[in-house]
């Protein structure tokens, strides 16, 4: 028996996925504001890379100052009273901006879990008084505790405890206090990031350089760092009732212009860095890293516009007349009319914002899967079917609210194939209760 080995070459192409091409892929998932800090994060590292103040952009360098140069929103105080004597123990408890009640609500239902001894109650309640909106302190705690006759050891023990509430960072007393609270949720509290809390008039002012060798980290760890921080919301009791959010950034624009939409990107958001080709402690491999970087940037920005041109091009009548005019869209389908993998359209919608001229929404928003209709009807968006089953509802007679069923047939008549489970399903979804409990309500 002969065996026969040969020896050959061929050709074949492969995709290297190296560390740059990693980078690139990354920056497509990140908002403008994560882009800039983390472009910003790696000029202090490269000395031929050179941000530059955009023309655009506020005072406020990014969402931190609002916070370290102000009182929380909602905290709005009466006059101090003069003559400082005269003023009784405890009378700037009474002067902080009441708490929502919806706020108040949600603690309070925790409340018998946070503070297990109920001889601590009535002082736990005094701290729920002087919560402000935004779920931070409206007083000190030696305020509460003289106001209601307690040692300051007794106030911070039972302070401790109810810090452990939900959502996390309620109870705090600055914004270094509420990020802490959730960083410990999070399990992110690390030694760096406990530094950067420490720190963060530093991180207001731009000086990241400095910063990252303050927490002696890299500029990568203190990019992660700052992505971390800013998906922390600072006013967190914010969302519990009706207070304006937290104001964040849009990452694109929509205008109406000539009888037709336009799409731009949030200049005021973007970073801007300019080239240097000879910098002093430079060197040819971060100069070839400063390149990379700008036309990295430059393809993230061009394909943001590029899937938003087709998106927006497709919901037009949403944009103009609202959730009712809803199509069904897919990243598939956006994928194939751009030519782009449907992988990169959800990594580019997955966390933008879109100013319009209705409100500002989640790029996401302007996705839904599709219901099919009876005959030879289009298919109807999933998210106008719940928009308009949430205002069925909202119609209803309170004395006989209508059961799954009659949902259901309402959409049937309509043309829109739905079972009777299904509506449950979307209910459920939009925390709706069942036709019982709404009687009973």
């Amino acid at each position: 028996m002969e065996t026969r080995l040969e020896l050959g070459t061929r050709q074949a192409r492969t995709l290297v996925m190296t560390s740059q091409l990693r980078q690139a892929i990354g920056f497509l998932s990140l908002g403008n504001q994560q882009l800039s800090d983390h472009v910003a994060a790696l000029a202090s590292a490269n000395p031929h890379l050179e941000l530059v103040p955009s023309p655009h952009v506020l005072p406020a360098r990014n969402w931190l100052d609002q916070f370290c140069a102000a009182p929380p929103a909602g905290a709005v105080r009466a006059a101090p009273p003069q003559g400082g004597d005269s003023a009784a123990p405890g009378a700037e408890v009474e002067h902080a901006a009441a708490p929502t009640p919806g706020l108040v609500e949600h603690v309070m239902a925790q409340l018998g879990f946070l503070v297990r001894d109920r001889a601590d109650r009535p002082l736990a309640e005094a701290f729920v008084a002087a919560l402000e909106p935004s779920g931070w302190l409206g007083a000190t705690v030696a305020e509460i505790a003289v106001s209601y006759g307690t040692t300051l050891d007794h106030a911070e023990r039972v302070l401790a405890q109810l810090q452990q509430a939900e959502p996390a960072g309620l109870f705090a007393r600055s914004l270094a206090e509420c990020l802490r609270l959730q960083a410990l949720d999070q399990g992110l509290l690390s030694a760096d990031f406990a530094c950067l809390l420490e720190n963060l008039p530093m991180l207001a002012r731009g000086d990241l350089a400095a910063l990252a060798a303050r927490c002696a980290v890299t500029p990568d760890r203190l990019a992660e760092m700052l992505r971390a921080l800013r998906a922390m919301n600072p006013k967190p009791g914010a969302s519990l009732g009706d207070v304006p959010q937290p104001i964040t950034e849009p990452d694109l624009i929509v205008r109406r212009e000539g009888g037709r939409w336009t799409v731009e990107l949030n200049r005021s958001t973007l970073p801007a860095i300019d080239l240097r080709e000879a910098a002093e402690g430079g060197n040819d491999d971060l100069l070839r890293d400063a390149r990379f970087l700008l036309r990295a940037v430059a393809r993230r920005n061009a394909t943001t516009l590029r899937i938003a041109r087709e998106v927006l091009a497709r919901q037009e009548a949403f944009l103009a007349l609202g959730p009712a005019h809803l199509v069904p869209l897919t990243n598939a389908e956006v994928a194939e009319r751009t030519g782009l993998h449907p992988s990169t359209i959800s990594r580019v919608t997955v966390g933008l914002l879109v100013a319009t001229p209705r409100a500002t929404l989640r790029f996401r928003d302007f996705f839904s899967a599709a219901l099919l209709a009876h005959g030879q009807g289009a298919p109807v968006a999933t998210q106008r079917v719940l928009y308009e089953m949430r205002a069925l509802i909202a119609a209803e007679d309170r004395a006989r609210p209508l059961s799954d069923g009659d949902i259901a047939a309402h959409f049937q008549a309509a043309g829109v194939v739905l079972a009777r489970r299904t509506v449950a399903k979307y209910r459920a979804a939009l925390g709706i209760a069942g036709s019982a409990k709404r009687r009973k309500r």
